[in-house]
């Protein structure tokens, strides 16, 4: 369920002016230290007197060294976009990046499989790992030590270049919300596993429901009617007051239905 709402999170990034920046900003360089300028290499402190060199074994022996972060490597990058600031998917802090390659799909995704595999992250072997409920390719890989989760979303452009939208998610800091009434829409009764997710001037909730879309539809017609909304004519599920958009979507899963909510501000009435 987290993951289907952190998909949508991500897919709903906002990608305009993604050929702003046709180069992955440079990594900056390290400054050789004042010993290094001069060519001269810091002395070696002497052993003391008598003592006995100690065992490779034991020289070896300690904390083993930190893996070190891991960084997109995107081929053939045409353009590369920096969401600005943090976003929140279901308690959970995300940075977002998008990019576009002129490769193509399967070679994408195998490149980053073998980046993933090369860093040491766990990624899933199953067939869902490329499977989302929004139809396109998705791999999430985690570091364990660090808990941090890594998540490429593949969309294909009518070019035939290929949109990455890159989520990195601090998965140590989630923080769960308590409840499962949000203040900014009603939720059906008997809803179940309701996410929720913090994105610049929006948010969005998704959660389970045993209902039909009908049922669901009548809902928030006369919920949302009485709380001084109208639905748009031409968009079934369109609801606007004022400046104030609401959107529902829903999606059967099993037995049960997945209502999806999305709220955005500063949307001008038509």
């Amino acid at each position: 369920m987290r993951v289907w709402l952190m998909c949508v999170a991500l897919a709903t990034a906002p990608s305009a002016g993604l050929a702003e920046k046709s180069k992955k900003p440079a990594d900056p360089k390290v400054r050789p230290s004042a010993d290094a300028k001069g060519g001269k290499a810091p002395p070696k402190k002497a052993p003391a007197a008598g003592a006995k060199p100690a065992p490779a074994s034991e020289q070896d022996a300690g904390t083993p060294p930190a893996r070190p972060s891991f960084r997109w490597d995107i081929p053939a990058v045409t353009a590369w976009v920096e969401s600005p600031g943090l976003q929140v998917t279901d308690g959970v802090p995300m940075h977002l990046q998008l990019a576009r390659s002129s490769w193509q799909m399967d070679p994408l995704i195998q490149h980053m499989v073998d980046r993933f595999r090369a860093a040491g992250l766990f990624i899933s072997s199953s067939p869902e790992a490329l499977n989302s409920p929004i139809a396109e390719p998705m791999l999430t890989a985690l570091d364990t030590e660090t808990l941090t989760a890594y998540t490429v979303i593949f969309q294909k452009n009518q070019d035939n270049t290929v949109t990455l939208i890159l989520g990195t998610s601090d998965v140590s800091k989630y923080t769960p919300g308590g409840s499962i009434q949000l203040d900014w829409a009603p939720v059906m009764a008997g809803a179940e596993q309701v996410t929720r997710s913090n994105l610049e001037g929006s948010q969005m909730a998704m959660y389970a429901v045993k209902a039909t879309s009908a049922e669901v539809r009548e809902f928030y017609q006369v919920e949302l009617t009485r709380a001084g909304f109208v639905e748009d004519p031409e968009q079934p599920g369109v609801f606007q007051r004022g400046t104030e958009q609401l959107t529902i979507r829903t999606q059967p899963e099993g037995d049960m239905l997945m209502v999806g909510l999305y709220r955005k501000l500063g949307v001008q009435p038509k």
